[in-house]
């Protein structure tokens, strides 16, 4: 089934398979944007030769024997080179994606969480009730991309994720308090899209009904903080958007319209998304950057006009 771009300014088609840009985008672009299957002859050449690209062979290459990346074994660092296997179409098939998820396993806390590593090695042993919703987020997010909701440490962590939202609609880091008020602005919408997704949470449950107060208040403070060093810490339209929709929320809904209609006048004229780095933080790979959040962006817009196409992963929720 393929995406309908009748609703976009410009088709985007033309950016993200131009002959530029590398294998893996032009992958991605024809099994989660066109649908095509596998057994396409475009996406088993597009998958060759991504397998058999540098950037693959160098992030191979960087992955230490038990399972983590850049002697420092948690993905929160150094370039989210777990999170790049993932966005260049990577599943648990793959043997380097699956001894990442099994070493990263290795950190959650005993309650269910993740923790900021802030720079260094985590003993979950020293910090069994703390954890950081935004960490959380986006791990337990990526597992569930992998197609693991089901596994016990997934399910531990929506359940501490559920049972977590603070009076004012938030998740926040009990060990930073109001000193740290950006962590409600991106542990909220990482946290909040992982229960909408696992199916947890409605359009009609006080934890949405919360939530949304939240959003509609800080929407733009969460936007702006939402660009990080990396783009897998992103909280943003492409976010929120399929989020949304899998409570229940339509584009009728003000705060789902209003998101919709922002992200498709963010969209340049050559048909991409440009992702912009926050907080002065350099981008190692602009271009990579742009074609990644490109396909992001239409897949976001495409659920929020229920034109998402059937194998696409971030609707799954819907």
């Amino acid at each position: 089934m393929e995406m309908d771009f009748r609703h976009l300014k410009y088709s985007p088609l033309e950016y993200l398979l131009a002959e530029r840009q590398p294998a893996w985008v032009k992958y991605q672009t024809l099994v989660r944007i066109l649908g095509k299957p596998s057994s396409d002859p475009e996406v088993r050449k597009w998958k060759r030769e991504r397998d058999a690209s540098p950037v693959v062979h160098d992030l191979r290459a960087r992955q230490n024997p038990d399972g983590s990346f850049a002697c420092i074994p948690w993905i929160h660092l150094h370039h989210y080179y777990f999170h790049r296997m993932l966005e260049m179409g990577y599943g648990m098939e793959d043997p380097t994606v699956r001894r990442s998820v099994e070493n990263l396993l290795d950190y959650q806390v005993p309650t269910g969480g993740y923790r900021h590593p802030h720079g260094k090695m985590i003993d979950p042993s020293t910090s069994r009730d703390r954890w950081t919703p935004c960490v959380t987020g986006y791990v337990t997010n990526a597992l569930m991309d992998l197609g693991l909701t089901n596994h016990p440490s997934v399910q531990r962590a929506l359940r501490v994720m559920h049972q977590g939202q603070k009076e004012n609609g938030g998740w926040i880091c009990d060990h930073v308090g109001k000193r740290a008020p950006y962590c409600i602005w991106s542990g909220t919408p990482w946290v909040f899209a992982c229960l909408a997704h696992a199916g947890l949470i409605k359009k009609t449950h006080a934890i949405t009904r919360r939530a949304l107060a939240v959003f509609a208040k800080h929407k733009d403070k969460i936007i702006r903080h939402g660009y990080h060093r990396d783009h897998y810490y992103r909280c943003d339209e492409a976010l929120l958007i399929p989020a949304l929709r899998a409570t229940g929320l339509t584009l009728r809904h003000p705060l789902v319209g209003d998101l919709y209609e922002s992200f498709v006048e963010k969209q340049q004229p050559e048909g991409f998304w440009q992702f912009k780095a926050g907080g002065g933080h350099h981008r190692s790979n602009p271009k990579a950057d742009d074609a990644w959040y490109t396909i992001e962006a239409v897949v976001a817009l495409g659920c929020a006009t229920g034109t998402e196409t059937v194998s696409d992963r971030a609707c799954r929720g819907m």
